[in-house]
């Protein structure tokens, strides 16, 4: 049975989560940032009789599940995603694989959720804070790569860091070149809360790349971030990405799928 989740529960599934962020991150964020007042966001829970076996959230048209003990009822769930036409679906892979076999017309895509475990590569000690005002040339380099930030497009992106940096949901390091002082590398943070923060944007210019410096710089953010105790976690779905967060100090979590609609 699946029920919409209201104010009056959402200490509930805070108690299921527990402090299991790293597999479901974004429903546990979400939450938090939003509780239940933004419309376009929305929780639902599974029950097996009395049982909890599932949280499920929605935010637009893209959902998120976790299930503790990966003991939630497939077939309900397939049920309801067809029901709301659901457009992108993230969870762990061996939840994902066994909702696929039943949605043919989804692409699906694995990747990594990792958690810094002991901070293992030397900060780049030139790495440092950018404040809002360098945030222009910051979205300037983040948007011409061509899987980072190329599909959100400037205009976008820019706006999503932009209201990251000013309610303090995200933060961005800088390293910039010696002679031309340019910025050459980003490490951010997508999401931020007391309990843990999210890695995202980490990208070196293509000329400087091979060097280091991706791995100085979020190192450099890494050892602030666990400075402030907070827990730090990364997703990533390239074999480069993963040598470069296991150099940093990453460890596999476990993979995590997504799921696309094709049209």
């Amino acid at each position: 049975m699946i029920i919409e989740c209201t104010n009056d529960n959402i200490k509930t599934v805070f108690n299921y989560i527990g402090e299991d962020y790293g597999k479901c991150l974004y429903i546990f964020i979400d939450l938090k940032k939003y509780g239940l007042d933004d419309n376009n966001f929305n929780v639902w829970i599974q029950y097996n009789n009395d049982k909890i076996c599932a949280i499920i959230s929605e935010y637009y048209n893209g959902i998120q599940i976790y299930s503790k003990f990966e003991d939630l009822i497939i077939e309900e769930i397939v049920k309801f995603i067809k029901q709301k036409d659901v457009k992108t679906l993230f969870s762990i892979k061996p939840i994902i694989n066994k909702i696929n076999e039943f949605l043919p017309n989804y692409k699906q895509e694995t990747g990594i959720v990792g958690e810094l475990k002991k901070l293992i590569f030397e900060p780049n000690v030139h790495a440092y804070s950018a404040p809002i005002s360098e945030l222009e040339e910051i979205v300037k380099l983040v948007s011409e790569d061509e899987n980072i930030g190329k599909p959100y497009g400037y205009d976008s992106l820019f706006s999503q860091y932009y209201e990251r940096k000013t309610s303090n949901f995200g933060r961005n390091f800088v390293l910039r070149d010696k002679i031309n002082n340019e910025i050459i590398c980003h490490a951010g943070t997508y999401a931020e809360l007391p309990e843990f923060a999210v890695i995202g944007g980490v990208i070196t210019s293509k000329q400087y790349r091979g060097k280091g410096f991706s791995k100085g710089t979020l190192s450099a953010l890494c050892h602030q971030l666990k400075s402030e105790n907070k827990r730090v976690f990364s997703y990533y779905y390239i074999p480069s990405a993963t040598k470069m967060h296991t150099s940093v100090g990453f460890k596999k979590i476990e993979e995590w799928s997504k799921l696309s609609k094709i049209d």
